[in-house]
């Protein structure tokens, strides 16, 4: 492992520090591992892609980017397309970084780093909507469309209190969708709903015990979904998550390796969001790539300092 690494930086993560963090991870690999490593910091959207994608060809054994999970979603598509494996990890700087929680990585930048003096490499699974991937989770909702128009300024100086701020209107509008879900094994359910979450971890929004059953290498995508649209539908069905009663009547639960969801009205537009940023309009079709990368872990707990 790094023995040659390409560290690829969102430089508006981190509240601006993200090329302080890449430096130091450039420090910790070279006096470590003695690797070869190159700096790059991303000017717009796609660019992590890009060069993940080109990695392989330009010689890295490794990637590691540091930004928030729109960096790390465009990191892990850029190597799904590339042309041969590369090691995938990463800083987490974002405002949820629901992969990291559900991996090991410490939310702090600087103990994030020292971490990967100890990593171990292991399969991690990917999932794609149409032709797009995604790592955390696919959600369909008026507060889902509500949290992509927050802005980075926002989540830098408030953090998650930016997203529940933006949400709170959204969550009290009533606004529902009638949605036709299907899954691999030929399951079918028709459900109205104020919100709907496709995980691949148990880590959704940053609550840990979202899908508590879910883990990055089992080879599923998980769906949660409310029953009905009203506030009081999902006050219930948010009580029933966070008390972890075993009876959960206002949530629908769904495992599967593939899932499709269309839209019962078809004269609206119904659009989703991937790891925080917008995605395709239904009708979608959700597939798993089983353990497609190969992902570095911390050996150590992120519990431990």
């Amino acid at each position: 492992m790094f023995e040659r690494v390409l560290i690829i930086a969102n430089p508006g993560s981190g509240k601006g520090l993200a090329e302080t963090y890449a430096n130091k991870l450039e420090e910790l690999l070279r006096e470590v591992y003695h690797s070869h490593t190159q700096v790059r910091l991303t000017e717009k959207a796609g660019d992590a892609k890009q060069w993940a994608q080109e990695a392989s060809d330009e010689g890295y054994s490794t990637v590691i980017c540091l930004g928030g999970d729109g960096t790390v979603n465009e990191t892990a598509h850029g190597l799904m397309l590339a042309s041969h494996s590369v090691e995938f990890g990463f800083i987490p700087m974002g405002t949820v970084n629901d992969l990291a929680r559900a991996i090991g990585y410490d939310l702090h930048p600087l103990k994030a780093i020292e971490q990967f003096k100890t990593m171990s490499l292991e399969k991690m699974d990917i999932a794609q909507v149409n032709d797009q991937y995604f790592i955390n989770v696919l959600a369909i909702g008026s507060v889902p469309e509500s949290v992509m128009n927050t802005s980075s300024q926002d989540k830098n100086f408030w953090g998650p209190l930016a997203y529940v701020k933006d949400a709170m209107g959204a969550f009290f509008d009533g606004k529902g969708y009638d949605l036709i879900i299907s899954t691999a094994e030929g399951t079918q359910v028709e459900l109205k709903t104020s919100l709907l979450l496709v995980g691949l971890t148990n880590s959704v929004a940053g609550f840990e015990t979202m899908i508590p059953q879910a883990n990055y290498a089992d080879g599923q995508v998980h769906l949660i979904a409310v029953k009905g649209n009203t506030p009081v539908d999902a006050v219930i069905a948010a009580g029933q998550l966070a008390i972890q009663v075993p009876s959960k009547p206002n949530l629908i639960s769904l495992s599967s390796r593939a899932f499709s969801i269309e839209n019962r009205q078809t004269n609206e537009k119904v659009v989703t969001n991937i790891d925080g940023d917008p995605g395709p309009s239904l009708p979608i079709k959700i597939t798993v790539h089983p353990q497609a990368i190969n992902v570095l872990v911390p050996q150590v707990s992120k519990d431990i300092s």
